[in-house]
């Protein structure tokens, strides 16, 4: 391997995480918001569940979420 070679899947790598990531996040954020709301609004604890399950999947959401 070159230093090219290595320098290149190290750029590759460093901007695919750059780019699914916040994407990621954000809609992950979103989808939990409607399962909140959804869980207050019905009283159901199946959508309750369902929002702690997504919220603890992700730790930089989870972390303040709860």
């Amino acid at each position: 391997m070159t230093a090219e070679l290595i320098h290149r899947l190290h750029f590759a790598f460093t901007i695919t995480f750059h780019y699914l990531f916040p994407q990621l996040t954000m809609g992950l954020a979103l989808l939990i918001v409607v399962l909140k709301s959804v869980a207050l609004k019905t009283g159901s604890e199946q959508w309750d569940r369902a929002a702690r399950f997504w919220g603890a999947s992700s730790p930089s959401i989870s972390s303040s979420a709860w």
